[in-house]
């Protein structure tokens, strides 16, 4: 009976093995990583994280200007380079858990949403794309270990701020990892799967390299740190050979351990080579690794080639970019050589009265003009290795995605080979320790170098936030427009055209962003008034008739104990002043003809508005604007006082007829504000303002608004964030103070834990205004949707966008578009079938009941108490049909729209 031959394999078993024959790693001091090849001397590198751009998007001026930078970016180097790249799947654990604990009237929605995420998940391969340099020092032969690292540590941080200088320039950005993503980073490339599951905390990286303690006790001992030895290993062998020969040991010596390590912290428990893979043994079992390697390169290729591969839809796949500069001397003599025997093989081609072959005749024309510009120092030669690295839990799972990576890569017409009974090199290869173990390096040229341009992608996503949209690619875009640390603020604005769903889109953001923040929406055309039924809101109508807000009330702060008194006063006399000027602001929105009053009626209303409040007892003094507030009646009263012949208020004649023009809107202004705001989320419906007092109306509302967030950064209200939401803005930004008034918003929401959100479909309008360009130029987070052809220009403009965008917007499809934090990228809106529900705009829906004047005070307050407690009547959404999961919205119908 015959029997299949066992497959030759060499496993490296044991912590102690393993190291040392695959972690380099041996500490990190700082941003320093500590290497140990098997020498003498220490190893030291520093990485740099690297954000990317969309090459794909991009003009084809700007590609070419992209590529020259590269270029310009590989002559300046004079030490070699490693660029990874990793393709990770998407951790979405930490986000469907955040989900799936939201309670209360929310839970439902939130569950049906993590679901729909789980089954794009299931479908498609969320992959998310990180960018790394590794970045070396010069090795030397300092033997004194604390000295080599300090020269090692100012050596690396020239290198590393220059090329994030360089980074710059291409439009780039990156940061220097710091100790704990040094670490994370060499354990994702040993074990993926179980770093991703089992990151190493905080605590046990503490504990490396000391010793354990009681949480009970005060340990006034000295720990050891690796860093703060300053001997050597053989000089500490000698020192213990020394002390045994002055004290006599017993014969028998017990070797005594040592502390837990750094790479005991990241080491698998064994490593088996095979000729086809390494299978590596971690906790959860083992990970099977592929190297790939560039042996063959077609003669032409188109600059960014690389794009293609890098992108593909395939998680645990790593690329290792080895970059070697050689000086001229290297290659001269290999380029002249080559150059000899074309030359030769042309003349011996034609002394035999044959014709020159056209290859060789080419391949000659190429080197001499290689070495022209070597001889001028326009080109430069560079050793260049690609290896890709493919993992999988099984081996068919890994033979699968090497035979997807192999077609990708032969359909670009190149050619790379698994690194049989070479697996083991290709793996150090392709770790963050800017070794190249496996070689297989080829020649290139600085022109030639430059299309292997590999910062390309856009992944924006973040590890906590909420859903925005999917990538094309398959990732999820993922983002916490409160998170400081990556984003400026938390302003975004949205351009559409008609019908391209950024109603949609704002509604299902804002839904998913309720448990953890206050949505106030100013709502033009009654499009949130499902979402806010569906989720309990509050309802506020402002109408012709009524617009429910006293503009005169006060910011009423309380005193925290442990406040500045004299501070706390400075606080409230400014907020006095700026109330002041805004109401000016309001009197121009109302009285004004061409937009703006002159400064003698701006200074007669401000003597009106001191004395108004005057009348109330309300002065700049803080402890006064505890008092009730005056309205619009009074402040009408006592501007025309002297007008009727009444001076007791010494406010003078109204001679410009502001009085007058005031006396037809007075019945717009009750007596006292007849809304609080005591719900996460509140819809301001002005769709039955005229179109002259619809900016009256935004301004107010903005105006309250900003008041109350005023009062939660003093502790006085709910400390959640805010975001404000805007729906055609371009309303408000057709008036001059109205438009700085909003301006003024953008600028300084983010002190108050805010976001402004503001959408418009007439860009023209919006874009035409410096106010408008400067709400713009606030807001970190932008989307373009669908845009028509009479306005796509003006956008183009105002956004620097390529043609290839351009196209993009005019055949997007209704809820694609390009967003943006810091570089464009394509988005889809999707949402689960619930959200898609609540989303949807119902026409037909009855609006909730509003007070009117003659309304007695408690019978008006038990109903806002019913509607802030989603007791009120609710009416419910039209029947749309069946709703087709993962799509935009529903098909609308006669009585729907979005």
């Amino acid at each position: 009976m015959l029997t299949a031959p066992q497959t030759p394999s060499q496993m490296i078993n044991g912590t102690g093995n393993v190291i040392k024959t695959f972690v380099r790693l041996r500490e990190v001091a700082g941003e320093v990583a500590c290497l140990n090849f098997g020498r003498k001397v220490y190893e030291y590198r520093s990485i740099i994280k690297v954000n990317t751009v969309n090459f794909a998007l991009m003009a084809e001026d700007d590609q070419d200007a992209l590529i020259e930078g590269f270029k310009s970016f590989l002559n300046g180097l004079s030490y070699p380079l490693q660029i990874l790249i990793k393709n990770l799947p998407h951790r979405l654990d930490d986000y469907l858990n955040s989900l799936k604990s939201i309670q209360g009237d929310l839970a439902e929605v939130s569950r049906d949403h993590a679901q729909f995420v789980q089954q794009l998940a299931s479908k498609r391969a969320l992959v998310k794309r990180v960018f790394y340099i590794i970045v070396p020092a010069d090795a030397t032969l300092n033997r004194n270990r604390a000295e080599a690292l300090i020269n090692a540590q100012t050596q690396l941080r020239l290198r590393t701020d220059e090329l994030i200088r360089q980074l710059e320039r291409l439009g780039l950005t990156g940061h220097r990892l710091q100790e704990k993503e040094i670490i994370d980073l060499y354990q994702s490339s040993l074990l993926s799967e179980e770093a991703r599951q089992f990151p190493i905390s905080d605590n046990l990286l503490h504990g490396a390299n000391n010793l354990m303690v009681s949480t009970r006790e005060k340990s006034n001992s000295r720990s050891y740190s690796l860093e703060e030895d300053t001997m050597g290993e053989e000089e500490l062998t000698r020192g213990k050979k020394k002390a045994g020969k002055e004290k006599k040991q017993p014969e028998k010596k017990q070797k005594t351990p040592d502390f837990v390590s750094i790479p005991e912290l990241i080491a698998p428990s064994s490593i088996e080579v095979f000729p086809w893979y390494v299978r590596i043994a971690g906790e959860l079992g083992h990970e099977y690794t592929r190297t790939l390697t560039f042996v063959n390169y077609p003669r032409s290729v188109y600059p960014g080639w690389l794009d293609s591969i890098i992108q593909v839809d395939e998680p645990h796949v790593d690329f290792s970019i080895h970059i070697s500069p050689l000086s001229p001397q290297q290659v001269t003599a290999r380029l002249g050589k080559k150059a000899t025997e074309f030359r030769g093989s042309i003349m011996a081609s034609q002394r035999q009265g044959k014709a020159a072959d056209p290859n060789d005749a080419i391949a000659l024309s190429d080197i001499e003009a290689l070495r022209e510009k070597l001889a001028r120092g326009d080109e430069r030669i560079f050793s260049m290795s690609l290896f890709v690295q493919v993992r999988g839990r099984t081996r068919q799972e890994l033979s699968e995605r090497n035979n997807r990576l192999m077609s990708a890569i032969r359909s670009l017409d190149f050619r790379a080979l698994p690194a049989h009974w070479q697996h083991h090199a290709g793996l150090l290869s392709c770790l963050p320790d800017g070794d190249n173990q496996l070689g297989r390096a080829r020649l290139f040229g600085t022109g030639s170098a430059a299309t292997f341009y590999p910062f390309t992608g856009s992944d924006i996503s973040m590890d906590t936030g909420v859903m925005f949209g999917v990538h094309p690619s398959g990732s999820l875009i993922i983002l916490d427009p409160f998170n400081s640390k990556e984003l400026e603020n938390a302003n975004l604005v949205v351009f559409a055209k008609s019908g391209a769903g950024k109603s949609f889109f704002l509604k299902t953001v804002s839904c998913r962003l309720l448990p953890t923040s206050n949505v106030y929406v100013v709502d033009p055309e009654a499009e949130y008034n499902n979402l806010c039924n569906r989720v309990n809101g509050q309802y506020v109508r402002l109408s012709s008739e009524s617009l429910q807000l006293n503009p005169f009330d006060l910011y009423k702060a309380e005193r925290p104990a442990n406040a500045n008194q004299d501070e706390q006063d400075d606080e409230n006399s400014n907020f006095f002043r700026e109330k002041l000027l805004n109401l000016i602001t309001l009197f121009e929105l109302l009285l004004s003809d061409g937009g703006a009053l002159t400064q003698k009626e701006k200074a007669f209303l401000y003597r009106c508005l001191i004395k108004t409040y005057e009348n109330r007892g309300i002065t700049m003094d803080s402890s006064t604007h505890h008092r009730t507030p005056p309205n619009m009646q009074e402040f009408f009263v006592i501007m025309s006082s002297a007008s009727r012949g009444d001076h007791r208020f010494g406010v003078g004649e109204d001679t410009f007829g502001l009085h007058e023009r005031l006396e037809r809107y007075l019945h717009l202004f009750p007596s006292r504000t007849r809304v609080v705001l005591d719900n996460r989320f509140v819809d301001f419906n002005i769709r039955e303002l005229n179109d002259t007092l619809k900016p009256v109306g935004l301004f107010l509302i903005t105006e309250f608004l900003w008041t109350k967030m005023r009062q939660a950064r003093e502790g006085l209200g709910n400390q959640r964030h805010t975001i404000i939401l805007i729906d055609e803005a371009w309303l408000l930004m057709q008036f001059q103070q109205g438009a700085k008034f909003l301006a003024e918003f953008a600028r300084r929401i983010r002190k108050y834990g805010g976001g402004l959100w503001c959408t418009t479909q007439n860009s023209d309008d919006f874009l035409g205004s410096e106010e408008g360009r400067t709400i713009l130029a606030m807001a970190t987070m932008k989307f373009l949707m669908k845009q028509d052809s009479s306005t796509v220009e003006s956008v183009v403009r105002t956004f620097r966008l390529s043609p290839g965008q351009r196209n993009f917007l005019l055949a997007a499809r209704r809820g694609e578009g390009l967003f943006t934090t810091k570089n464009w990228t394509p988005m889809e809106v999707v949402a689960s079938p619930k959200e898609a529900e609540m989303a949807n705009t119902t026409l037909g829906t009855p609006a909730t009941s509003v007070v009117d004047e003659t309304i007695e005070e408690l019978e008006y307050y038990q109903q806002l108490n019913a509607m802030g407690n989603g007791t009120a009547k609710k009416g419910r959404p039209a029947s749309n049909g069946r709703t087709v999961q993962g799509t935009i919205a529903p098909k609308p119908d006669q009585n729907q729209r979005n």
